[in-house]
């Protein structure tokens, strides 16, 4: 019984200095990961936790004010690439989701840009490279000649397509 014993002891510690060990990539895909699955499942107070802590109140905040409405689906995360000399990192986020009021499925891809800050990977910026808009991700720049940039509110963008259908 004692042998067993100290071999789960063992085992138990040498398991925990093991996870001590991560490679940079591997603890910005574990960020990445946790961030997006608490964005889909609405524990934005979790989710929070990876973004800066200056900007913290207002992700919750923003995240918040369409809880009743928007409903995501699922996402699913691409490759990240990491750039160890900066301490960066790059990855590409499809979410689908749809505002109940509206009812129609929509897809949007992200370009997540996570950056090591005090030991912790934190997501600096998060922007939509194609799909439908939502509030929560900035838009890409525009050319001079594109259409007025939409506000991101989802009313706003529901009216758009709307319009555009007719």
């Amino acid at each position: 019984m004692r042998v067993y014993l100290a071999s789960l002891v063992f085992v138990a510690l040498t398991g925990c200095i093991g996870a001590l060990g991560y490679s940079s990539a591997d603890q910005v895909t574990t960020a990445a990961r946790e961030y997006n699955e608490d964005v889909r499942w609405g524990r934005f107070d979790k989710a929070a936790k990876h973004v800066p802590s200056d900007v913290r109140q207002r992700f919750i905040d923003k995240h918040s004010n369409l809880d009743d409405d928007l409903e995501i689906a699922d996402f699913e995360m691409g490759g990240i690439e990491l750039d160890k000399k900066k301490q960066t990192a790059t990855a590409r986020v499809e979410y689908t989701w749809s505002l109940k009021t509206r009812g129609i499925v929509e897809k949007t891809t992200t370009k997540q840009k996570w950056e090591r800050r005090d030991g912790e990977w934190v997501l600096a910026s998060e922007e939509r490279v194609k799909g439908a808009p939502l509030v929560f991700f900035a838009e890409p720049a525009k050319e001079a000649s594109a259409k007025p940039e939409p506000t991101g509110d989802p009313a706003e963008t529901a009216a758009d397509k709307m319009s555009a259908d007719k």
